[in-house]
């Protein structure tokens, strides 16, 4: 009988945290950053499936991935999207996209790593649109990404400590092979994904931001994104040449991921470049 009655305070208490921490949750902003890579993943491909099919939608790396959807607010991409995906292949967005029933009518796909091909941390990534645990969080919201006690929390505060800080960067060129499209060929698998979503009425964009360290030395030269761009036949919007003439220097926190203010003037630019 201890035992029972044990497990039912257990059960009772689990029960009243849970209420309160519902309470607590809806007064708090949803988070677009996470603790982790992964979780930080779980919270766009999330929010990306859980909603109705966006206009516009960003699809790479990190490095894209700080856009964030805040930063677009009142621009006429005020619902994008954003499946910058952490340590993950910028097809694997591309083909979260095409597995839904209706395609974005607009994709902007980072240069960045363009190269790689879909790994285990991919595939991890694409069963969250898949089976029993897609229905399972849809239906019961506090197991959500965006729902963690952790992941709420440090959203939060990283909000609220967001500053310029950050550091400007000398490019160094591409650092291996994996950037440079005369030794690395580009993945059958990415041509297949984008003309099927080109077949679905998606307009693909290429998108170049600056990579710190990774930048070209000479950014008035032919690089892999120009070459890049002409072998897949696709309309390119530039936005590292073209911070090159702002007065403020762009500016990173580990000499390649956007630092805050940095980030919010790049998806400003973005907007004010894409036609309604």
């Amino acid at each position: 009988m201890r035992t029972g009655s044990q497990s039912l305070k257990i059960l009772v208490v689990a029960l009243v945290l849970c209420c309160l921490w519902s309470l607590v949750r809806v007064r708090l902003p949803k988070p677009e950053l996470a603790e982790t890579n992964y979780t930080a993943n779980r919270l766009r491909i999330e929010r990306f499936l859980e909603r109705p099919t966006p206009r516009c939608l960003i699809v790479g790396t990190s490095i894209a991935g700080r856009l964030l959807p805040s930063y677009f607010q009142g621009s006429n991409l005020e619902n994008i999207v954003n499946l910058g995906l952490d340590g993950a292949s910028p097809i694997t967005g591309l083909q979260l996209a095409l597995g839904q029933s209706k395609t974005p009518n607009l994709i902007f796909l980072e240069a960045h790593r363009l190269w790689n091909p879909i790994r285990a941390n991919d595939n991890q990534l694409l069963s969250l649109a898949q089976g029993m645990d897609r229905a399972f969080h849809k239906t019961v919201s506090i197991t959500r990404a965006e729902s963690r006690p952790t992941t709420l929390l440090y959203g939060w505060l990283k909000s609220r400590q967001r500053r310029e800080g950050g550091q400007i960067v000398e490019p160094r060129g591409a650092i291996n092979d994996i950037q440079n499209p005369k030794s690395v060929p580009i993945p059958e698998e990415l041509v297949r994904t984008i003309h099927a979503l080109e077949v679905r009425g998606s307009k693909v964009v290429l998108l170049r931001l600056p990579v710190g360290r990774e930048n070209p030395v000479d950014p008035n030269g032919q690089d892999d994104v120009d070459q890049l761009a002409k072998e897949l036949g696709l309309p390119t919007m530039d936005l590292y040449r073209k911070s090159l003439s702002w007065k403020d220097p762009i500016r990173y926190t580990d000499g390649l991921h956007l630092a805050h203010e940095s980030a919010q003037r790049l998806s400003e630019a973005l907007a004010e470049q894409t036609v309604r």
